[in-house]
């Protein structure tokens, strides 16, 4: 009997969950951030800022198998904001800390031919989401009045910004999305718009209003129709994710902040942009153990909710995200300058001097960045009107130096998180215990991100494709590399040391990192 149950719960965790492939990845240099691209059935593309000016770029099929890579020149400190997927090319831009110069490379997927190319834009304009069509660019975004477009030709070497007087405010871009077969553009808007209190004088600013904007855009900017997602009982939309559902309803879904301090996430269907369905964060984080009166305020006052893309399943619906806040760790250092004067001949401070202010404190403190906590999430199952369903709470307690999605949910309602450098998948619909994967068996007596970083440990998942996801792990180490100058050494005379020897040239060093990336596709529910 003890053998039956043993191959029914072997069997029942092959169903569950399983991993599918693992690859490696190597990596010399300064290498900073990495980003993963799932593009479905289609594979995957990696990108990794391997050095201060390059980058390598992986295409893997669907299987996981290396398709191809390319190392190419690029001066950029931070991952694209968006890409285009179109006529089996990838594109991407890449623009400098302070947005002038942009650079734009163009993929082959099936070969990895690039085409590269740039250009500058010297007004003011905030970027946040673009589509390539053909040979131009149509980035989104805003300036001061609200939404604006910078349009780029690349063929001609010019382009031109675009105001979009029917989108005013404090704006942002949640879609921006070209659908080929209606050759418009869907875009989604979260736009704020203030008041004071006092008019005259402009003083005393506050969001006076709150709302979402669908809007319809035709290729050079402008409005074909637009849609306000507006509050309902003093519940403000905040932003927005769209899920196209099969018989061509469109449901809107995001985070609301209500006048009391109430947070949670609303749906609605476009047909109907005017009731809003509202679940707030307090009901989808119950769990079998309840969190304390204490620990929800800390995540309504002090910690961000971050979300992740709708996914729709089997007749449903699922979304979710998760919590962060920037993490910070006083600590209490002996000042070295309590015991010395530099203007007295003697130590302590017994004797005064007028230019040496007297610290009150032997130490002193400084606050040190540990990484973004991620302390809980959660997964929310609705229906295709946003009627509530179902809704699981995640605890993570995990701590990363990257701000992304701290856990990936699938197409049949698994989901995925990293924990403590492992990674872990489960299934509600099987049970709450979560199976765990490690690329190592080191034990992980310290937790610190910068600590796990020596060690092979997972960083982040995401959804791939129907019930398969795709995880990142990383392991570096630092080299040091001594490099001899043979032209220095034939053009230099020896220095002479302290007693009259002479000594040979010190050869020049310089510090790299070597770092090994794994790629783990699991598929977890089917």
């Amino acid at each position: 009997m003890r053998n039956i149950f043993l191959l029914l719960l072997l069997f029942t965790q092959q169903v569950f969950s399983q991993v599918e492939k693992n690859v490696e990845l190597e990596v010399v240099g300064r290498p900073s951030w990495q980003m993963m691209i799932p593009m479905q059935e289609d594979g995957l593309i990696f990108l990794v800022k391997s050095d201060i000016t390059k980058a390598m770029v992986y295409r893997f099929d669907k299987d996981l198998n290396k398709l191809w890579e390319k190392e190419v020149y690029l001066d950029a400190e931070d991952p694209p904001k968006a890409y285009t997927l179109a006529d089996d090319h990838i594109t991407l831009m890449f623009s400098e800390t302070s947005g002038m110069y942009y650079q734009v490379f163009k993929f082959n997927l099936a070969t990895g031919d690039t085409d590269q190319d740039g250009f500058e834009l010297r007004e003011y304009f905030v970027d946040e989401d673009y589509v390539f069509l053909g040979d131009k660019v149509i980035m989104a975004g805003s300036n001061e009045k609200g939404a604006a477009f910078f349009i780029h030709d690349f063929m001609e070497d010019m382009g031109k910004l675009k105001e979009q007087n029917q989108i005013q405010g404090k704006v942002s871009v949640n879609l921006f999305e070209y659908l080929p077969e209606s050759g418009i553009i869907e875009s989604l808007w979260s736009v704020k718009t203030k008041g004071y209190s006092n008019e005259k004088k402009k003083k005393g600013e506050f969001v006076k209003d709150a709302f979402v904007v669908h809007a319809l855009l035709d290729t050079a900017g402008n409005v074909i129709s637009k849609t306000e997602i507006k509050q309902t009982g003093g519940k403000f939309p905040l932003d927005a994710r769209l899920v196209r559902m099969p018989d061509g309803e469109k449901l809107v879904m995001g985070m609301y902040q209500s006048n009391a301090g109430d947070k949670g996430i609303y749906a609605v269907n476009l047909s109907n942009p005017s009731k809003l369905k509202t679940y707030s964060f307090t009901s989808l984080l119950k769990g079998r153990q309840a969190l304390s009166v204490k620990d929800l305020e800390a995540l309504m006052t002090s910690y961000q909710f971050m979300p992740n893309t709708p996914v729709l399943g089997e007749d449903k619906v699922i979304f979710g995200g998760s919590f962060v806040k920037a993490q910070f760790q006083t600590i209490t250092e002996e000042d070295p300058n309590y015991r010395y004067s530099p203007y007295g001949s003697t130590y302590g401070r017994s004797r005064y001097n007028p230019y040496y202010t007297s610290r009150n404190s032997r130490t002193t403190s400084r606050q040190v960045f540990r990484g973004y906590h991620y302390p809980v999430g959660f997964i929310l199952e609705l229906s295709a009107h946003g009627d509530f369903i179902n809704a699981n709470r995640v605890d993570l307690n995990n701590v990363s130096f990257q701000v992304e999605p701290a856990i990936a949910y699938n197409e049949k309602g698994a989901v995925a998180y990293c924990l403590k450098g492992d990674l872990a998948a489960n299934n509600f619909n099987i049970g709450t215990k979560p199976l765990l994967y490690k690329l190592s068996e080191d034990e992980k007596k310290d937790l610190n991100p910068s600590a796990l970083s020596y060690i092979p440990t997972y960083t982040g998942v995401r959804f791939w494709y129907n019930n398969y996801f795709i995880a990142e792990g990383s392991r570096s180490k630092v080299e040091a590399i001594s490099v001899d100058n043979e032209f220095q050494k034939e053009n230099s005379k020896k220095k002479r040391g302290l007693f009259g020897r002479k000594k040979d040239n010190t050869p020049s060093s310089y510090a790299q990192v070597r770092k090994i990336i794994y790629l783990t596709k699991i598929a977890s529910g089917g």
